[in-house]
């Protein structure tokens, strides 16, 4: 029986590690008139000019929605030669906002990839190691030893603490901004959610949990 919980309990351990997600949500604001966010036909941009990494996201964030109850679609499907990492001026985003209108689109999701911070785990070393000089058999009496030589019989030599790098990586900080297009200008945000991605191992699994977060903070 004791093995039987002890291997459960290993188990346990494991799952735990292998489901611990990379992707955290540092910050999360909306405003009340969310909720009316699945009500809306909703567009997805990631704002990238790697197309993989920008099918990719676009792709998994639509999916996680609409499995949520919201009805999105990717930008790439509806503007395949948009550039959305151009710098735009005013009269450029009124015409790509009119045409995003004019395809029966009310809301956008845009999410930016806002810093990417480098990292390193670093350790201290301490070193040393003790000579005994004095003789064996050392005398105590009372509280004191027989002699000063004695007492100090054991000398500990130190040498300076070193560091050694175990590990580095880098953190991806990433905005997701949502915008009402039906509103007025300055009536038009929604939410904005911060996340952290620590040290990425694979794209389709980084995306596919970032796309869950996200998805998951919307329908609350």
């Amino acid at each position: 029986m004791k093995n039987v919980v002890k291997t459960l309990g290993v188990g346990i351990i494991i799952s735990l590690i292998i489901s611990c997600s990379s992707v955290k949500v540092t910050d999360f604001w909306k405003d009340a008139n969310i909720t009316k966010l699945k009500d809306q036909h909703i567009m997805v941009i990631n704002k990238t000019s790697k197309n993989i990494v920008r099918t990719r996201f676009e792709k998994d964030l639509v999916s996680s929605l609409n499995n949520k109850g919201f009805n999105a679609v990717e930008s790439l499907t509806m503007f395949p030669n948009i550039e959305s990492e151009k710098k735009l001026n005013i009269s450029e985003i009124d015409e790509i906002k009119n045409q995003i209108l004019s395809k029966g689109i009310e809301a956008v999701i845009v999410t930016t990839l806002k810093e990417v911070e480098e990292f390193e785990n670093v350790e201290n070393i301490h070193s040393g190691y003790y000579i005994n000089t004095s003789p064996s058999g050392i005398i105590y009496r009372g509280r004191y030893y027989r002699n000063f030589y004695r007492y100090y019989g054991t000398v500990y030599i130190s040498s300076p603490t070193t560091t050694k790098i175990t590990s580095s990586g880098k953190n991806y900080v990433l905005e997701t901004v949502i915008y009402d297009l039906t509103k007025k200008e300055n009536n038009q945000l929604l939410s904005v959610i911060t996340t952290k991605i620590d040290n990425p191992e694979t794209l389709g699994t980084t995306s596919k949990d970032f796309s869950k977060k996200i998805a998951k903070e919307l329908s609350k």
